[in-house]
């Protein structure tokens, strides 16, 4: 799918500011100190609060259920990204996907993201217009790892292709944490 570059734009905007919420900065040091895992839906469920309450009004839902496209998808019925979204002024009933996912390991997290995207992919069309779809990753920093060269690589190595200019790498200010979204 075509990866506009003014959704890429809102997304990393939205993002931006969520993450630099200073009210994020004890729970992820909490998450870390007690090497907790699955606190994705905790994220989520932020990130919604971060969207009903943000200024640009956007429209949203989570975890809306799609059917799958049957030529594309024949074990599962339904798929539920975990954002859509639609800024104030964008065409109406077009909305953005984003896939959530965290994981300690950078590899595994954009692993998981790709899987995701393969997933958003086999959306039965007439179920909802799709201006694009996006994953957001986020992963402990690690202190010698070149993020964008293993996400180029893995991105290759599925057969989607690396856009530097649509994808993004972000540490989570004064956390152990980072980010990246394509």
């Amino acid at each position: 799918m075509k990866k506009p570059q003014n959704d890429f734009d809102y997304i990393a905007e939205l993002l931006e500011e969520f993450f630099n919420q200073r009210s994020l900065r004890k729970p992820f040091r909490i998450i870390f100190d007690g090497d907790i895992t699955g606190w994705e839906i905790w994220l989520q469920i932020e990130f919604a609060r971060f969207l009903a309450e943000h200024p640009s009004t956007p429209e949203w839902e989570r975890e809306r259920a799609f059917q799958f496209d049957y030529r594309r998808e024949n074990v599962k019925w339904f798929l539920k990204p975990d954002f859509i979204l639609r800024k104030k002024g964008w065409a109406i009933e077009r909305y953005v996907a984003l896939e959530i996912k965290q994981h300690a390991n950078l590899g595994n997290c954009v692993s998981n993201m790709i899987d995701d995207l393969a997933k958003v992919a086999k959306i039965r069309k007439s179920e909802i217009d799709l201006r694009s779809y996006w994953a957001l990753g986020i992963f402990r920093t690690g202190p010698d790892s070149d993020v964008e060269e293993i996400v180029a690589s893995k991105l290759q190595d599925s057969g989607l292709g690396y856009y530097p200019s649509v994808s993004s790498v972000n540490k989570i200010p004064r956390t152990p944490y980072s980010y990246v979204l394509f």
